[in-house]
């Protein structure tokens, strides 16, 4: 049997209904409810709509202080399990694993079924974005529950599956899992390719589509993995791996596409032309009020703040920072305006943002063969945020790009994984003295431990 979520068009959210496989698999609107329902389980609170992006991983990241006795410095977090992290980590693990669990299904009815596609590139591209996704959540597994690769490549902590079934399958090598990330990638490259058709607009009317004529189901490519989210994310896994020349080559791509644009609008909270692949969150809305109106997700104390934003030495110019662009200063303490969606166009409403074009700058700027070129690329962002240039020296390289993953990726949960990518002991606000490597590596579910395997 197969869950999914019926959709007229894909941003639309109907309750979810169970049905028979081979029925939703006979024609063409079934493998465009698969896929959009494949993104909707993306766009959980448990996953990328809380816990993968401002929640849990930003917690991890030190990215908040709160009023609370079981306040987030404490080594508890840092501790896999414990009563502080393993509803998180179970959670996402099963979640994780039932979103690639119904692309695998996809993925077989689809060349199963090729003939009931009767709409030009349809196969490419729902194939293309499916493969793109059972790797994108594969690579998370491995940045969460895998090892500090460059110390531990052949740990083996995750399965790359992909099969929709309940047998089983060993944990692989982690340097296997990469391999099969850069395959599935290099697969859905290929598909997308010139047939992708690349709709980045942002329509300020209140449908895709509204009067345009055009495909619905292919608008705001933004918000799906399309072919640069395909691109962007070999450069990320590239550089994870080690591989410095092709996370330049796919970073300069993404780049040099000239689909995206870094801006310095300051009333687009968002820096919407620069979102290379985000989710859609329905009724996200309501979500941010918990956010803005709550206590777990403020900042007490400015000064907490600032240092985080390294005002002593950038000051308050910078858009990241700035009171009522990035931050709202109030009473009760300092919240995020980066979700606060409201009155904006349908293109933008209800984004989470998984990649965005400053992250290739910063790739380039971690490849650079020296701390000039280095500075350049890092000043191409800051530039435009309103912040003065940098010098980097070979010394303070890796320090500058650590404090730009700070002011960059606020409420987007790419700071630990920096943090754990370079196997930081230590880190600002970290409770932990000498941070391990088993404090960055998430536990597995009990049922996992037991028999070793995923299941």
């Amino acid at each position: 049997m197969f869950l999914f979520a019926s959709c007229s068009n894909w941003l639309d959210v109907k309750p979810k209904t169970t049905v028979e496989e081979e029925e939703v698999f006979s024609r063409e609107l079934g493998f465009k409810e698969a896929l959009t329902g494949a993104y909707i389980k993306m766009a959980s609170t448990d996953l990328y709509a809380r816990n993968l992006s401002y929640g849990f991983l930003d917690i991890l990241g030190q990215r908040y202080q709160i009023n609370a006795v079981a306040n987030y410095e404490n080594p508890l977090w840092y501790t896999f399990p414990s009563t502080y992290t393993e509803s998180y980590t179970e959670a996402i693990w099963s979640k994780m694993y039932n979103v690639i669990a119904n692309l695998n299904n996809l993925l077989y009815y689809c060349d199963k079924n090729r003939d009931v596609f009767t709409t030009e590139h349809y196969y490419e591209i729902i194939k293309g974005e499916a493969l793109g996704l059972r790797a994108f959540l594969h690579f998370d597994l491995l940045r969460m529950f895998g090892p500090i690769y460059k110390d531990n490549p052949t740990a083996k902590r995750i399965a790359y599956r992909t099969e929709f079934n309940q047998e089983p399958k060993e944990m692989q090598p982690s340097n296997v899992v990469v391999d099969s990330v850069i395959a599935d990638l290099k697969r859905a490259e290929i598909l997308l390719t010139k047939t992708d058709p690349l709709n980045f607009e942002f329509p300020k009317t209140e449908d895709g589509n509204g009067g345009t004529g055009k495909d619905g189901f292919l608008e705001y490519r933004h918000k799906r993995m399309n072919l640069y989210a395909v691109k962007a994310m070999l450069a990320r896994v590239y550089l994870y791996a080690g591989n410095k020349t092709e996370a330049v080559n796919y970073a300069n791509q993404v780049i040099d596409g000239k689909y995206f644009d870094l801006i310095g609008d300051a009333t687009d909270v968002l820096r919407s032309k620069e979102i290379v692949f985000s989710v859609y969150v329905d009724k996200f809305d309501q979500q941010v009020t918990d956010i803005t109106n709550g206590t777990s997700y403020l900042i007490v104390k400015e000064s907490f703040l600032n240092e985080m934003f390294d005002v002593a030495n950038d000051g308050t110019n910078d858009l990241r920072i700035r009171e009522g662009v990035g931050f709202d200063y109030g009473t009760n303490g300092i919240k995020m305006r980066k979700y606060k969606q409201e009155n904006l166009w349908a293109s933008t409403e209800g984004t989470v943002v998984l990649i965005r074009l400053s992250e290739m700058y910063y790739i380039l700027a971690e490849c650079a063969a020296t701390p000039g070129e280095a500075a350049e690329f890092l000043n191409k962002v800051r530039n435009i945020r309103g912040v003065d240039p940098v010098v980097c020296t070979e010394a303070n390289r890796l320090d500058e790009i650590e404090k730009e993953y700070r002011k960059e990726f606020y409420g987007e949960g790419q700071l630990f994984f920096f943090y754990k990518r370079h196997a930081y002991t230590t880190f600002l606000h970290s409770p932990v003295n000498q941070m391990a490597e088993s404090n960055y590596m998430f536990s597995w579910p009990d049922n996992e431990t037991l028999f070793g395997k995923t299941n």
